[in-house]
């Protein structure tokens, strides 16, 4: 699959981040403070002062039920694929989520956040009709 995102790397006070690189940091859910990866889809998440994100799930199985009309819309990743994830793990690119940069220079600032290896570019595509035709056009 090709990229939707060129992987451009770009340099700010926040440190460097790019396309596809993907991050570990704790998300709240329901009373739950757990850790999530996610991964940057916006080509200049420095330039925008917005991330752009999708999340990984191991939950392969209720994702492509929630997908089951749009399969070509999820991303099966294994861990021979892509050596930082441990189980077989699936992103959704029906979701993305808008975290502003200063929010993410803070959680950094905490050492909330763990930096993995970039996300090969033949892994991903962003092929959702339910992602805003605004978003796509910064990807």
């Amino acid at each position: 699959m090709a990229l939707a995102c060129a992987g451009t790397t770009a340099t700010g006070t926040s440190g460097r981040l790019k396309s596809r690189q993907c991050l570990l940091f704790p998300v709240a859910r329901v009373n739950i403070r757990t850790a999530a990866f996610f991964i940057v889809v916006n080509r200049d998440p420095i330039g925008s002062q917005l991330l752009l994100l999708t999340i990984v799930t191991s939950n392969v199985a209720d994702a492509r039920i929630r997908n089951r009309n749009r399969l070509q819309t999820i991303v099966e990743i294994t861990p021979a694929e892509y050596r930082e994830f441990k189980v077989h793990s699936v992103v959704d690119c029906n979701v993305v989520l808008e975290k502003p940069l200063s929010e993410l220079s803070g959680m950094v600032r905490r050492n909330e956040v763990r930096y993995h290896r970039d996300l090969p570019v033949e892994i991903f595509a962003l092929a959702s009709p339910l992602v805003a035709d605004e978003l796509k056009q910064i990807l």
